[in-house]
């Protein structure tokens, strides 16, 4: 077997044991990043195949594998025989989940790749040693932060919506996800995970290894992890057991969504109003801070006290946009009088849209997706575009403010 020793990593031989079209190509996806083109020697085959092979001949410093129809154990089983020899062995193969991943690392897998294989989707990157994203800028994505200030705003429903408008990137007539227009949801309220809920899909357990091991967040475990509940949004949403444990697991949001900013050009974070409040370490890596309010006393009142805690607590703090929702009728006051309250514009004034908003609830689908034509939907769109053209870096300080308690 060879040995990798001190090989550039630019002359690594690979080779590849495939079954089928699907893991051909994945293997042909990943050698687009090789400096020299896609020199990989192909074998048919499987993981069986490499195993009954290894001994009797000599391949490459690295060797992709299809696992075929082997059982988990007998894939382990395999892996421990021939991961061996310093030979880099990367497995293909359909979606798995995060204890799976991780048996198969322990057993001696360098890496794993999700077949069939679709553009947009991480892989690992054998030349510079990193995993990325292909066709994927390097650079940190946008993250943004969507937040309450009272309930029954619709929160989360925006939040949610505003993911999908990020994640769609239109075409022609239609509109289409691409690797550049890829969104990461994260349902920050780790006690409720309203969210998951929202959207009618299961909880994803795995956020909770990832809040308690960043170290191990890549591309490669955000994808084994997460549920993409439509082409170009992943999602990561659930919910805390034990509320004793509560706080261990928010002391990480900070490095996940650090994570999720390596990996997702647009980032959309479900934040709880108190983060604010209680200045989070997440608020550092917050680019856009969108507020949701009412249009009630008792919400300009809590926006107020959210400015003035930003204002407070943070000198680069993030952009902040203010959104109207007239989900809640409160005392019926009209944009211009909460903008003057607040000394801030209104961004955007959400429609109320009842009947299309229930019935995309019932149904557990997205409203910018049962009905990308309603007025809510295109001005989710609309707000989308705006966030895409704000500058990359940089806050912006809320300005002196009227009080609170004058009466509008």
């Amino acid at each position: 077997m060879n040995q990798l020793l001190n090989r550039p990593q630019a002359d690594r031989r690979v080779e590849a044991f495939v079954a089928t079209e699907e893991g051909r190509d994945a293997v042909a996806a990943l050698m687009q990043q090789a400096p020299n083109g896609d020199l990989a020697t192909y074998h048919a085959g499987t993981l069986e195949t490499f195993s009954r092979l290894s001994g009797l001949a000599e391949f490459g410093d690295i060797v992709l594998v299809e696992i075929g129809a082997s059982l988990l154990d007998e894939t382990i089983e395999i892996l421990r025989e021939v991961a061996v020899g310093g030979v880099q062995i990367i497995l293909l193969g359909p979606e798995i989940d995060v204890p799976t991943y991780r048996a198969y690392l322990i057993a001696g897998a360098m890496d794993y790749i999700i077949t069939p294989h679709r553009d947009g989707n991480p892989l690992p990157d054998l030349w510079r040693g990193a995993t990325v994203l292909k066709n994927a800028h390097q650079t940190r994505g946008q993250s943004i932060a969507v937040c309450g200030v009272c309930g029954g705003v619709g929160a989360s429903v925006f939040a949610t919506n505003l993911a999908i408008a990020l994640a769609t990137k239109p075409k022609g007539r239609g509109e289409t996800p691409t690797a550049e227009s890829r969104v990461g949801l994260l349902d920050a309220d780790l006690h409720f995970g309203p969210v998951a809920v929202e959207l009618d899909m299961e909880m994803t357990m795995g956020v909770f290894d990832a809040l308690t091991t960043p170290e191990r967040v890549d591309a490669t475990f955000l994808q084994a992890t997460m549920q993409e509940v439509q082409p170009g949004l992943s999602v990561y949403s659930a919910e805390v057991e034990d509320p004793l444990v509560l706080a261990r697991y928010e002391a990480g949001l900070g490095s996940l969504l650090r994570a999720f900013q390596e990996v997702f050009p647009a980032s959309v974070v479900d934040l709880p109003r108190r983060f604010v409040l209680e200045n989070h370490a997440i608020l550092e890596d917050i680019d856009d801070l969108v507020l949701v309010l009412s249009p009630g006393f008792g919400a300009v009142r809590s926006a107020g006290r959210l400015l003035d805690g930003l204002a407070r607590h943070n000198a680069s703090q993030p952009r902040v946009w203010l959104v109207m929702s007239h989900m809640r009728r409160d005392a019926g006051l009209s944009a211009k009088e909460v903008a003057d309250t607040l000394n801030r514009p209104l961004s955007l004034e959400l429609p109320l849209c009842a009947s299309d908003i229930s019935r995309a609830s019932v149904k557990g689908v997205p409203i910018q997706s049962l009905f990308p034509r309603s007025r809510y939907s295109r001005c989710v769109r609309q707000f989308s575009e705006e966030l895409k053209r704000a500058p990359s870096v940089g806050g912006m300080t809320p300005t002196q403010r009227v009080s609170w308690w004058k009466k509008v």
